[in-house]
């Protein structure tokens, strides 16, 4: 009866030994889980933002102790360009990088989170996205429409308002100018009488130097300088007061996001504002560097649009915006959460400026330095 005790006792051991290692063997399997995901950009390597985007692919890997590995491929490398967000919600790919104004077609709200003219300045933008519902509002968005998870990557800084051939002096040199515009900068300006045509990236320089377009609208100057813009332009237009510009994401596919253990999420999220906040310091840091290329090598001519014509676009933005609103309840409530900020916020917007403000000078009023 002992024997017959201790044997069982003995089985029971051996079982409970053998129990305890698989837990700690399936632990382990699971810790060390690793995941690759293939995506595309929307523009080809030779775009700052295919840049940004390789440098978010590595700070991702390093973020999740390389338990999530980037496949990374420039536009219609894999899927046709300007078709990352679909591909990415149908599981072709398992991450877009876009603009937000691309998805327009399904989600046309989320094109306020792109360059809306009179909208949010870029650093407005970003602390209104991290404190105030932006990131909250964009992400149910994004996973209603095109069943995806949006990871802001570039703070875009101030696009140059206007590449152009033609100067403006006046609103009335806006009525008829041929231009490419996209997103809501489009439907606006269209309004306002500019002939409006949407062309990808690669093909801008081209029709503004064959004269089939006056003028462009893209990105900031570090970005554009590479493709050739400041070749083929000669005045570049900046916002007087409220240069708006847009922020650039991964668009993850929900599933594959959702696969992912609680700890990869937060470690991904981090890589993400950590991205986003950087990308803004290094766009201001390169657009003044590039502004002097610009101006000496290319001859561009720099100027600020006239206050009365920025003024009058911004306000025909406004009125267009609440107007579309009253269709389209998306929008309504991100018109809504930006007048719950401005009502917040709004008396201390100056002191933004105020903060990062040069003036008309480098380093002390008087000597060298």
């Amino acid at each position: 009866m002992r024997k017959a005790r201790s044997l069982k006792l003995s089985t029971m051991a051996g079982a409970l030994v053998c129990m305890l290692l698989l837990v700690a063997s399936g632990g382990a399997s699971a810790a060390d889980k690793t995941w690759t995901w293939t995506g595309q950009a929307f523009c080809d390597r030779s775009n700052r933002l295919f840049e940004n985007g390789q440098d978010f692919a590595f700070m991702l890997e390093k973020y999740t102790n390389g338990r999530i590995k980037i496949d990374f491929h420039s536009a219609s490398e894999i899927v046709p360009a300007m078709q990352e967000l679909d591909a990415a919600g149908q599981g072709i790919i398992d991450f877009g990088q876009a603009c937000p104004c691309v998805a327009k077609p399904r989600a046309y709200a989320v094109q306020w989170f792109c360059d809306a003219p009179g909208g949010q300045s870029p650093i407005e933008q970003l602390i209104w996205y991290y404190n105030a519902g932006g990131k909250e509002l964009l992400e149910e968005l994004m996973h209603k429409y095109y069943h995806v998870h949006p990871l802001p990557m570039v703070a875009i800084t101030s696009e140059i308002w206007i590449y152009s051939n033609k100067k403006v002096t006046s609103i009335k040199d806006l009525t008829g100018l041929k231009m490419r515009a996209a997103g809501v900068r489009g439907e606006v300006l269209t309004k306002m009488g500019a002939s409006v045509v949407v062309l990808p990236g690669g093909e801008m320089v081209p029709a503004m130097d064959r004269g089939v377009i006056d003028a462009m609208e893209y990105s900031s100057i570090n970005c554009t300088y590479p493709l050739g813009f400041c070749d083929v332009s000669k005045y570049l237009y900046m916002h007087p007061s409220k240069s708006t510009s847009p922020t650039n994401l991964w668009a993850v596919n929900l599933d594959k996001w959702n696969e992912l253990p609680k700890e990869l999420q937060q470690a991904v999220e981090r890589a993400s504002r950590d991205a986003y906040l950087r990308s803004l310091t290094w766009g201001i840091e390169q657009d003044f560097l590039t502004l002097k290329k610009a101006v000496e090598e290319k001859h561009c001519e720099m100027l600020i649009l006239p206050p009365e014509v920025a003024r009058a676009v911004d306000e025909a933005s406004a009125d267009y915006y609440y107007e579309k609103a009253k269709g389209d309840k998306d929008l309504a409530r991100v018109l809504e959460s930006w007048a719950k900020f401005k009502k917040d916020y709004g008396a201390y917007a100056k002191w933004l400026d105020y903060f990062n403000m040069t003036g008309d000078h480098l380093g002390l009023v008087k000597g060298d330095s």
